[in-house]
């Protein structure tokens, strides 16, 4: 008899403890320099009556959060960043098992359009088989050239007075084209074969 109720209170101390599991998870969107830090789930935590949660971002000073809402951290620069985010008790003190969570991510504001005016853009041939493409565009002058990778990372960056841009010495496959005429952008996909 003696060792039936250890083992059931054995059960009751392991189902109530596990139940008691505090559990976070955090996620990022972005959106050119922008980033939105979100709260996707909490288990067994109340933001405000359990504690609060801090991030830090890029090893700068740590922020307190008393909230669920999103969090909006504007004008970062381009490059690798990391958040770190964890939750605290009332007295910022984090948490023991500590509940916290790193998140990497990019920044390429190069591949993003902020201007509201949008240029008109023919690329052709695409895809290219050959050595050139043709740009053209609504707007005269300058064309300013970005051509980026699937990854996002600028390979190519230069002005064209003309129409031809030279592509004789980049490997097949799919880029995304950035061209600039006089403060208008426009992206668009490029295929070299």
């Amino acid at each position: 008899m003696n060792k039936s109720i250890t083992i059931f209170f054995f059960f009751i101390y392991v189902l109530c403890h596990s139940q008691s599991e505090i559990t976070a998870d955090w996620d990022i969107s972005i959106e050119g320099n922008v980033v939105t830090l979100s709260i996707i789930e909490f288990n067994n935590f109340t933001v405000g009556l359990d504690g609060h949660w801090h991030y830090i971002l890029d090893d700068n000073e740590y922020v307190a959060v008393h909230d669920i809402n999103d969090v909006i951290i504007t004008d970062l620069t381009d490059g690798n960043h990391i958040i770190h985010v964890w939750l605290v008790d009332h007295m910022h003190n984090a948490l023991d098992p500590a509940v916290e969570e790193s998140i990497e991510f990019t920044i390429n504001s190069g591949l993003s359009i902020i201007d509201e005016e949008k240029l008109e853009v023919m690329v052709h041939p695409n895809p290219v088989y050959g050595k050139y493409v043709t740009i053209s565009t609504s707007d005269p002058g300058f064309k300013e050239i970005q051509l980026f990778n699937i990854m996002g990372e600028k390979i190519l960056e230069t002005i064209l007075n003309g129409k031809t841009l030279d592509i004789e010495r980049l490997s097949s496959g799919f880029y995304i084209l950035k061209i600039s005429v006089n403060g208008k952008s426009r992206l668009s996909k490029l295929v070299i074969k």
